[in-house]
C-alpha cells in the first residue's frame, strides 16, 4: 500500500497533465499538471466523460484522436487549444484565460477499463511556444511597415492562384501599382513621412478589396493585388476606384497634407501562365506604360503595351536571345 502511495505521489508531481482515457472518452485517471499553468485540478474529472467536460465539437475531436491512436496502435502527436468560448467548465474561482495551447501525446495502453481499451494522454502547455512561433511566422510573412503580406507571401498567393486556375478553372486578375514620384516625398519630407504615405496608400487599397482578394507589398512603394474570380475589365474598375480614392484622400499631417497618385498595370491570367514570371511581366509592362504616358491612370495590358515595352527594351546592354528549332 505504501509502495502504491509513493507511485501516486511521483505521478502527481509530473509537470504535465497525464490522463488515462477509455475508448469512449471516460476519464479513467488523472495525474500531474503542476507546471501546466491552468490553475485548476483535473482530478474531479475522473469517472466523467469528455462530453461532460468539454464542448461537443471539442469532445468529438478528442475522441477522434483517441480512436486513431487505438486503430493504428501507434502514438499520436496532436496540437489543440482551449479558446475562451471553448474553455472547459472551470471552477468559479479560477480566472478564465483567453487561449491555452496544448501538445498532446496519445499512446495506446495494454490496459482495459470496463471492457474498453484505453490510452495514455500526456498534455503539455505550449502556449508560450505557440505565441513565439506565431510571432516568428508573422515576421516572415507580413510587411512590418504596412501590416500586409510581404513580397514572399504575395508571391506564394499568386502561385496558388495560378495552380487553382489550371486545376479548377478559377480565373483571376492582377493589379500592380506604385506611387508616382515617390522619391520627391522622401527627398523633401524625409523617410518617416514617406513611410506614413506608404501606409496610407496601402490602407486605402486594402479597403477596396474583398476578403477573397489579396494585396502585398513588393518592396519600396510598389504593391501587387490578386483579384480572384475577376476578369480584366472588373479588375480595371477596381483599380480605378483605388486610383481615384488615393488621389482624393490626402495623407494628413499636423502642418500639411501630402497628395500622391498611383499608376496601375492590370492583366488577367492566361492558359500559358504556368509561372509567376509571365503574368507579373505583363502587369509590370502595363504599369510602366501608365507611368510613361502621364501617370495617375490604370492601364490594361494589351498589344500596344507589348509594342511599347519592346521599344523600351532596345538597349545595347539588353540583348534578346534567338532560339533556333
Amino acid at each position: 500500500m505504501e509502495e502504491n502511495s509513493s507511485y501516486y505521489t511521483v505521478l502527481d508531481a509530473l509537470p504535465d497533465h497525464v490522463f488515462v482515457f477509455s475508448e469512449t472518452g471516460i476519464y479513467v485517471d488523472v495525474f500531474g499538471g503542476d507546471e501546466n499553468a491552468t490553475g485548476f485540478d483535473c482530478k474531479p474529472f475522473i469517472g466523467k466523460t469528455l462530453h461532460d467536460i468539454a464542448p461537443a465539437d471539442m469532445a468529438e475531436m478528442f475522441l477522434s484522436f483517441i480512436s486513431q491512436a487505438l486503430a493504428e496502435n501507434a502514438t499520436q502527436k496532436v496540437k489543440y487549444k482551449f479558446a475562451d468560448e471553448e474553455m472547459i467548465d472551470l471552477p468559479a474561482e479560477v480566472p478564465h484565460p483567453q487561449e491555452i495551447w496544448f501538445e498532446g501525446i496519445i499512446k495506446p495502453l495494454p490496459m482495459v477499463y470496463k471492457n474498453q481499451r484505453t490510452v495514455l494522454w500526456v498534455a503539455k502547455n505550449v502556449t508560450q511556444q505557440h505565441v513565439l512561433e506565431e510571432k516568428l511566422k508573422t515576421l516572415s510573412e507580413i510587411d512590418e511597415l504596412t501590416q500586409i503580406p510581404n513580397r514572399r507571401t504575395i508571391s506564394l498567393s499568386l502561385k496558388a492562384a495560378i495552380n487553382e486556375y489550371h486545376q479548377f478553372d478559377r480565373s483571376f486578375s492582377l493589379i500592380m501599382f506604385d506611387i508616382d514620384n515617390f522619391k520627391r516625398v522622401n527627398d523633401t519630407l524625409g523617410h518617416p513621412i514617406g513611410d506614413e504615405v506608404i501606409q496610407h496608400v496601402a490602407n486605402i487599397a486594402k479597403s477596396e478589396l474583398r476578403s477573397s482578394d489579396s494585396i502585398g507589398r513588393l518592396g519600396g512603394e510598389e504593391f501587387l493585388i490578386i483579384l480572384r474570380d475577376s476578369d480584366i475589365d472588373n479588375a480595371w474598375r477596381v483599380g480605378e476606384k483605388i486610383r481615384q480614392k488615393i488621389q482624393q484622400q490626402a495623407c494628413s499631417f499636423d502642418n500639411y497634407d501630402v497628395h500622391v497618385t498611383v499608376s496601375l498595370g492590370i492583366t488577367t491570367v492566361l492558359p500559358e501562365d504556368t509561372h509567376l514570371r509571365n503574368i507579373l511581366s505583363r502587369a509590370d509592362m502595363a504599369m510602366y506604360y501608365s507611368k510613361a504616358h502621364g501617370r495617375n491612370q490604370a492601364i490594361r495590358y494589351s498589344a500596344e503595351v507589348e509594342r511599347a515595352d519592346s521599344e523600351r527594351t532596345k538597349y545595347d546592354w539588353l540583348i534578346p536571345k534567338t532560339h533556333s528549332n
